[in-house]
């Protein structure tokens, strides 16, 4: 016996993105279709349901491996009021850019199948009324008609994307649902978030993709797990990036002046030794041959080990309009992109280098040394004992240079930008090479929580 659940797009399109929110999301994932029936869950029996199906193992995704797909930009009005914004049909009101992707599937349906389950006929019976009451799946503009049963034939047109061991080559990763699944949502709704906040991907492989060795080893990591994006408003002045310390000084004193007394000390800066704490980052145009060297937007940089209350401080923070002032260079107004579309330099993977890492990297912004080298000494040691230092991987090849080694990198902070009282030692761009891929953001040096040392990974491709 199986537990099967058929899906049919009804308009033969998908209007979803993936995590980067910048391509489409195709095959379906899992954890899309489980939330989509928490939405309409009414009773306890539902819920009790949910519950078991969240205990199995993850599901196999069957579905056409064609697809196209179509991509719109268009300004959507939002929530935030100004008096000089707004037009005839919604005054006061500021719109801003959006693009939409949606996948074009060469088939129109797919099914989820969990081939070892063994559900009770009263379970099979309450989740297929839960299907039965899902509308749309992805955007409301996705209407889809589901069934459950237990019979698993597979459409000969389909492919079968299967569980694969972690960092399995040749994987993609899809969020599908886990034990307490249903219970973390629940937390998140109660406390206004969203369901992405407690997401878990999972690697899944083609059944018919040639073999490859796996990797039996995440990447190594180095202090910093994740990253929380902050966009500027469309159409706006971009600083230049020459603002970046003036800027993520500025944002520090925002969160703290939000947050007051409550401030965890690893929003603080004053955690305990050992312990990690936020980094307040400039988002760089560079790598590129357009490159501007403006900033793009801003984020911020969460430890590994965060603790938990920390989290919830930051996520709270970031669910309202920020404003950031900067003094007699003026203000930005940042907006929480949980799920940034573009630009590229939004998008937290363009600074992580991926799940699986990157081995190359080069600085979008100078390392300032830990220690002042003598003169005309050879600074790639004092780089790589910055980088060892932040929790890194000690590099095997350095390049030192005095200019920015990456299109639109920022050459040095301006004058009158750093922070008073604090030493400023030497600048340096460089790129590196570890010995195994590290997955980022790399940041490293003195001033690294204020967004110098930041690294791009090298090998990454810039999207059109």
């Amino acid at each position: 016996m199986a537990l099967v659940i058929d899906a049919r797009l009804l308009q033969g399109r998908y209007d979803a993105a993936d995590g980067t929110g910048r391509r489409a999301e195709w095959p379906p994932h899992p954890a899309r279709l489980f939330c989509a029936m928490v939405s309409v869950a009414r009773s306890q029996a539902e819920r009790d349901a949910l519950r078991w199906l969240e205990e199995q193992d993850k599901p196999l995704v069957c579905a056409g491996a064609g697809f196209s797909v179509s991509r719109n930009t268009g300004y959507v009005v939002t929530n935030k009021t100004s008096p000089k914004g707004g037009s005839q049909h919604w005054p006061g009101r500021t719109a801003t850019e959006r693009t939409r992707v949606s996948a074009l599937p060469s088939e129109d349906s797919f099914a989820l199948v969990w081939p070892q389950a063994a559900p009770e006929a009263r379970t099979v019976e309450v989740l297929g009324e839960l299907a039965w009451r899902v509308p749309y799946l992805g955007r409301s503009t996705t209407p889809i008609a589901l069934r459950v049963h237990t019979s698993a034939k597979e459409d000969p047109r389909w492919k079968v994307w299967q569980p694969a061991h972690p960092g399995t080559r040749g994987a993609v990763r899809m969020r599908a649902p886990y034990p307490g699944y249903l219970a973390a949502l629940d937390e998140v709704f109660e406390r206004g978030g969203r369901a992405h906040e407690v997401a878990k991907t999972f690697d899944y492989i083609q059944q018919d993709a040639p073999a490859e060795p796996a990797q039996t080893e995440e990447p190594a990591r180095g202090a910093f797990s994740r990253m929380l994006v902050f966009s500027l408003p469309a159409r706006t002045v971009r600083p230049d990036g020459a603002q970046l310390l003036r800027a993520t000084q500025a944002l520090r004193g925002t969160v703290l002046s939000r947050l007051d007394r409550e401030a965890a000390p690893q929003i603080t800066g004053h955690a305990e030794d050992g312990q990690g704490h936020i980094a307040y980052l400039g988002l760089i145009d560079a790598g590129h041959r357009n490159a501007r060297g403006h900033l793009l937007g801003m984020a911020l940089g969460l430890p590994d080990d965060l603790d938990p209350a920390a989290l919830a401080q930051l996520q709270t923070f970031a669910q309202n309009p920020v404003r950031v002032v900067m003094g007699k260079a003026g203000h930005l107004d940042l907006t929480y992109e949980p799920w940034p579309s573009s630009p590229w330099h939004l998008v937290p993977e363009a600074w992580t280098g991926g799940h699986h890492g990157e081995r190359e990297w080069v600085s979008a912004t100078p390392v300032m040394l830990d220690r002042h080298p003598r003169p005309k000494a050879d600074l790639r040691p004092h780089v790589a004992d910055s980088l060892q230092r932040a929790g890194y991987p000690r590099p095997e090849v350095v390049e030192t240079s005095q200019s920015p080694m990456l299109p639109g990198g920022l050459h040095r902070p301006a004058q009158g930008t750093y922070p008073p009282n604090r030493p400023r030692r030497k600048l340096v761009h460089a790129r590196i090479r570890f010995a195994e891929p590290v997955r980022g953001p790399v940041i490293a040096g003195s001033m690294r929580y204020l967004g110098l040392g930041l690294f791009s990974p090298l090998s990454k491709k810039e999207e059109k």
